[in-house]
C-alpha cells in the first residue's frame, strides 16, 4: 500500500522517475508485485511505470479462452508481467501472470521464473504434487504438504484451487522432453515431484500467477 501511496506522489509531483518505483521486484502472495495490489487500476500503471512500458492486451487464460489485461515492459521478457483485470474497466486486478524462462520478479526466497523442481523440493523441506505435462494447465503445483512453500500460500483448501495466493507451472526443457522418462508423466494427472521421471527431468518454472486475497479462481486457470 506504501509503495502506491508513494507511487500517486510521484505522479502528483509531475518530474520524478518512474524507475525509482518500479525497481521493486518483490513477489508477495496474497498481496502484491512490486507496486501492484489489488487496488492498482490501468492508469495507476501508466503512471508507475510509464505509459510507454505499458500495453492494453488480451490475455490467454487457456482452453482458448482471453480476459482484458495490461502488459508491464511488454518487449522486455526479463521484466514483463500481465495484469489480468476483472472486467473491462481495468480498474481492479484479478492477477499478474508472469510466463518465460526467467524474471526480474521474484519471493523473499528467491522463486522466479527459471527455479527448479529439485530448488523448489529443497525449499519446501518435502517432495509436493505437481499436474502431468503436454496439456494446457501442463505442471501446476497442486499441494505442497505440510512443506514451507504452504507459506507462500500454495495449497489450496479443498481442491478447487480457492485456497491459493499463488499458482506455479512447470516444464521440462526441449532436451529433457526428448528423454523416455517425460512419457510416463504427461495428462491430465498428478505426480510427486520425487517420481524417478520427474527427478530426472528435472521442469523449471515456466509461469507464475500471483493472486489478490479474495479474488481465487475455481480451478488452476
Amino acid at each position: 500500500m506504501r509503495m502506491l501511496v508513494f507511487a500517486t506522489i510521484l505522479l502528483l509531483r509531475g518530474g520524478a522517475s518512474a524507475q525509482q518505483v518500479s525497481s521493486d521486484w518483490l513477489i508477495v502472495p496474497g498481496e502484491r508485485i512490486g507496486p501492484i495490489t489489488e487496488s492498482t487500476s490501468e492508469a495507476m500503471l501508466q503512471a508507475v511505470f510509464g505509459s510507454e512500458n505499458t500495453e492494453s492486451i488480451d490475455v490467454d487464460m487457456g482452453e482458448g479462452f482471453s480476459e482484458p489485461g495490461t502488459a508491464v515492459y511488454p518487449n522486455d521478457a526479463s521484466r514483463r508481467l500481465e495484469v489480468v483485470w476483472l472486467d473491462g474497466s481495468r480498474t481492479a486486478p484479478k492477477e499478474v501472470r508472469l510466463t518465460g524462462q526467467s524474471s526480474k520478479w521474484k519471493t523473499v526466497e528467491g522463486i522466479s521464473l527459471g527455479s527448479t523442481l529439485k530448488e523448489l523440493e529443497r525449499l519446501n523441506g518435502f517432495p509436493f504434487r505437481l499436474a502431468g505435462f503436454a496439456f494446457d494447465y501442463s505442471g501446476t503445483i497442486t499441494d505442497c504438504g505440510r512443506g514451507r512453500l504452504t507459506m507462500l500460500g500454495c495449497n489450496d483448501a479443498d481442491g478447487a484451487f480457492q485456497g491459493r495466493q499463488i499458482i506455479w507451472r512447470l516444464s521440462p526443457s526441449a532436451e529433457a522432453r526428448a528423454l523416455p522418462e517425460y512419457r510416463q508423466v504427461i495428462g491430465d494427472r498428478v505426480f510427486s515431484s520425487g517420481h524417478p521421471a520427474m527427478q530426472a527431468l528435472n521442469p523449471c518454472v515456466y509461469q507464475i500467477i500471483v493472486l489478490f486475497a479474495g479474488r481465487l479462481p475455481l480451478r488452476p486457470e
